[in-house]
C-alpha cells in the first residue's frame, strides 16, 4: 500500500463521523463534550460509506462500522481518527456531530451533517473561518494546540450557523447503511 493511500485511510471518518475525520486544524474544538443528551439518531449501527466531495464528483471511498453503545456511537474496523461520536438534532435538516479524537489529548471536534435524503448526509467540519473576524475574536479561545477552542453550546451554535450559511459543497458525503434489527 502506498504512503498516500495509507495516509488517506487514516485521515477521515470525519465527519458523519466526519466527523470521524474532523481532526483538522480548521475545526472548532473543545476539551470536553459540549452537547449532552444524545440519542441513537441514525439507528443502532451499521456501515458508514464516506466519500470526499470534490468538483466533478466524489473520491476516495472508505467504509467503517459504527454501533450505538448506550450514550455514543463507536467506530469499528479500520483505524480511525475518532474514538467515539454523538449526533445531535440542530436547525432544519442539519445535525451536529460531536466526535472525540483518538490523539493523546483527545479533543472533541464538531461537524455539521446536512441531510440530503434518507441515510445520505453532506458532512462539513464546523470551521471558525466561516465566521467573520469579530465573531472569531469574541467566541474563539486561542490556544497553542487549537486555533479555536470553545466551551459552551452558544459558541458552537454561532460557528455552526456560519458554516451552514456558506453552502460551499465541501466536505464528505456520508451514506449510512443501517443494521437491520433482529
Amino acid at each position: 500500500m502506498t504512503q498516500t493511500r495509507l495516509k488517506r485511510r487514516r485521515t477521515t471518518l470525519a465527519a458523519l463521523v466526519v466527523c470521524l475525520g474532523l481532526a483538522t486544524s480548521a475545526c472548532v474544538s473543545s476539551t470536553e463534550p459540549i452537547l449532552g443528551d444524545s440519542g441513537a439518531l441514525v439507528g443502532d449501527g451499521g456501515q458508514l460509506h464516506l466519500f470526499d466531495v470534490e468538483e466533478g464528483g466524489t473520491r476516495n471511498p472508505r467504509t467503517y462500522q459504527f454501533a450505538w453503545a448506550g450514550k455514543r456511537y463507536v467506530a469499528r474496523g479500520r483505524p480511525v481518527e475518532v474514538s467515539d461520536f454523538t449526533i445531535h438534532a440542530y436547525e432544519g435538516r442539519n445535525l451536529i456531530v460531536q466526535a472525540r479524537a483518538q490523539r493523546p489529548l483527545r479533543p472533541y471536534f464538531y461537524a455539521l451533517a446536512r441531510k440530503l435524503t434518507d441515510g445520505v448526509y453532506l458532512v462539513t467540519a464546523i470551521d471558525p473561518n466561516d465566521a467573520d473576524e469579530a465573531t472569531r475574536n469574541r467566541f474563539c479561545i486561542k490556544t497553542r494546540g487549537a486555533p479555536c477552542r470553545i466551551e459552551t453550546p452558544e459558541q458552537l451554535f454561532v460557528f455552526a450557523r456560519a458554516t451552514a450559511a456558506k453552502e460551499t459543497g465541501r466536505g464528505k458525503l456520508a451514506v449510512l447503511v443501517r443494521t437491520k434489527r433482529r
